[in-house]
């Protein structure tokens, strides 16, 4: 007689269990990463005519799925967290495939970066953890300071249409091994006085062992497109171009407005010269 699998329900953060994460957000990685290639090599100044590998950083990197890929291409790459959980992990990937990496214990708001950089990026809203405009303006300025002449900071972005969202569910699995984990998140959007988000996660892991389940709510900040576009203007980085996730122009409608809520704003030192974007084949300023 086949004995009956348990079902376990956890209490605790979602982002406790990097495992689970990495499972859950491996898939389409490596395709993503060739997609920030195309970015920095559309719009990044800082390597022309460099022989040496760039240098990448991702702030809030989790369990550095995108730099492990990098990595693997020849890439020096740089990444910052807060959960010793997540870097460990990723730390621990990062060995068992020989790759080179300076992963990091370090506040997204207030760090200083070990070397100077080429490119970073920081995609799929996780931007929109940090709770407040000035933990924003903090951090684009820690950015900005670890940035290249000339490099640039890829930023991906929902944002927030008040008044028009309504509540949106996504669902989102992976397997590895005999390890399925399956998550499903709710979206309740916030108002513009607000400016918060609600997710509602729900988490499914299926082993031989059994079911493991665990619910996690937290808060997202939102900004519309003014909003984001006024808080750039006060930070010491500032908008130099629109992207898609593949290096190309944002996809646009009827009267140029682009589709969907998603944009990659490409992002660089205020200090840095106007025109050093400008010129052919290069982007137009937004």
């Amino acid at each position: 007689m086949a004995r009956q699998q348990e079902t376990q329900h956890i209490v605790g953060d979602w982002y406790e269990y990097p495992s689970w994460y990495d499972i859950l957000h491996s898939a389409g990685t490596a395709d993503e990463v060739t997609g920030l290639e195309a970015i920095e090599d559309r719009f990044s100044r800082a390597r022309r005519g460099a022989s040496a590998p760039s240098t990448w950083l991702e702030p809030m990197c989790g369990t550095a799925r995108y730099l492990r890929v990098a990595a693997s291409r020849g890439t020096r790459v740089v990444g910052l967290d807060q959960n010793e959980r997540m870097l460990a992990y990723a730390r621990e990937r990062f060995e068992s495939g020989g790759l080179p990496s300076r992963l990091l214990c370090a506040d997204a708001t207030a760090f200083t970066s070990p070397v100077r950089i080429d490119f970073a990026f920081c995609l799929i809203n996780s931007l929109r953890h940090l709770d407040s405009d000035r933990a924003m303006l903090d951090h684009f300025a820690s950015i900005a300071s670890a940035l290249k002449k000339g490099a640039v900071y890829a930023v991906g972005i929902d944002l927030a249409m008040y008044g028009a969202e309504f509540p949106s569910e996504d669902v989102w699995e992976g397997a590895r091994g005999r390890c399925a984990v399956k998550q499903v998140i709710q979206y309740l959007p916030g108002d513009r006085d607000e400016r918060t988000e609600r997710a509602i996660s729900h988490i499914e892991v299926r082993t031989p062992s059994g079911l493991r389940t665990l619910d996690t709510v937290y808060p997202l900040r939102t900004y519309d497109e003014a909003q984001f576009q006024r808080l750039v203007s006060r930070s010491a980085l500032r908008i130099v171009a629109l992207s898609d996730p593949w290096g190309d122009d944002p996809v646009t409608g009827a009267g140029g407005v682009i589709a969907g809520s998603y944009r990659i704003y490409i992002l660089a030192r205020r200090e840095d010269p106007e025109g050093l974007w400008e010129g052919p084949g290069s982007p137009s300023a937004v």
